[in-house]
């Protein structure tokens, strides 16, 4: 049998998924995945993270939130977003294991970094109130996104999801107790900055995913990623930790349950 292993972070809602989406989760799960968590990035793909859960029961579970290049509304209609989004907490407990993506993005410009924060800082609230973990989206923000957590994440715990930083971000990431997450382009023949950051992040606070349909490993690059592509991060994880792909899976699948708590 196949070492179990989980997809800590996918957006299977996405269309492209729809002509095949049983076949991307069959496939994962003949290849021993247990679980795929599915994230929001707004309140309706919100209500699409839900609905898998409940489609997949026991397999897919949702992560509820609004993604920082999605923040760009009046305060008004953020708090009115964010409530709906809290009480979907409370209607779909048995669907919902956490709170993101949230956090700060300065790559793309379209959202002012002020209009990112408060939105950041008022779902880590959600997340303390209603005591879930966070996923975290960071993009060439890693400074002001380390800080807003050192004053505002007390009580919140969580994953950065598809590192992308440096190894003084990474440690500083499990200094402050948190996970870390790495995706398909670690693998990338240019991306050594990920592999030496990867070094430094203890099995225990591994993480693995895919963000599916993006960022496929380069064995598969240019195809649409899903769940099983993950593994070929498995085994650069395997590599650069200097041990086997069993050894990751069993590691990455047990800090995914126990942070996102789900049941074996």
């Amino acid at each position: 049998m196949p070492a179990e292993a989980i997809d800590s972070h996918a957006h299977l809602y996405f269309d492209r998924f729809d002509d095949d989406r049983d076949a991307v989760i069959e496939r994962a799960q003949d290849a021993g995945f247990v679980s795929v968590i599915n994230i929001a990035v707004d309140e309706e793909t919100s209500l699409k993270v839900i609905e898998l859960a409940k489609q997949y029961p026991g397999f897919c579970h949702g992560v509820v939130g609004v993604h920082p290049t999605h923040s760009g509304m009046s305060a008004p209609e953020l708090e009115t977003t964010l409530a709906n989004i809290e009480a979907l907490c409370d209607e779909h407990p048995q669907s919902i294991v956490g709170i993101g993506e949230i956090g700060l993005d300065y790559y793309w410009k379209d959202v002012s970094p002020e209009d990112q924060e408060r939105a950041f800082i008022a779902q880590l609230d959600i997340a303390r109130r209603r005591d879930l973990p966070v996923v975290i989206h960071c993009r060439e923000a890693w400074s002001d996104t380390l800080d807003v957590i050192d004053r505002h994440g007390d009580g919140v715990t969580g994953v950065f999801h598809c590192f992308s930083g440096t190894v003084d971000e990474a440690q500083r990431a499990i200094d402050l107790g948190w996970c870390v997450s790495f995706a398909g382009n670690l693998t990338y023949p240019k991306a050594q900055n990920l592999r030496d950051a990867a070094v430094v992040v203890p099995l225990d606070r591994l993480l693995l995913e895919t963000d599916s349909p993006f960022l496929s490993p380069q064995p598969v690059r240019g195809q649409r990623n899903e769940p099983i592509h993950s593994l070929h991060t498995a085994d650069e994880l395997a590599r650069v930790h200097s041990t086997d792909r069993k050894t990751v899976l069993t590691a990455t699948t047990s800090n995914s349950r126990a942070l996102f708590r789900l049941k074996e």
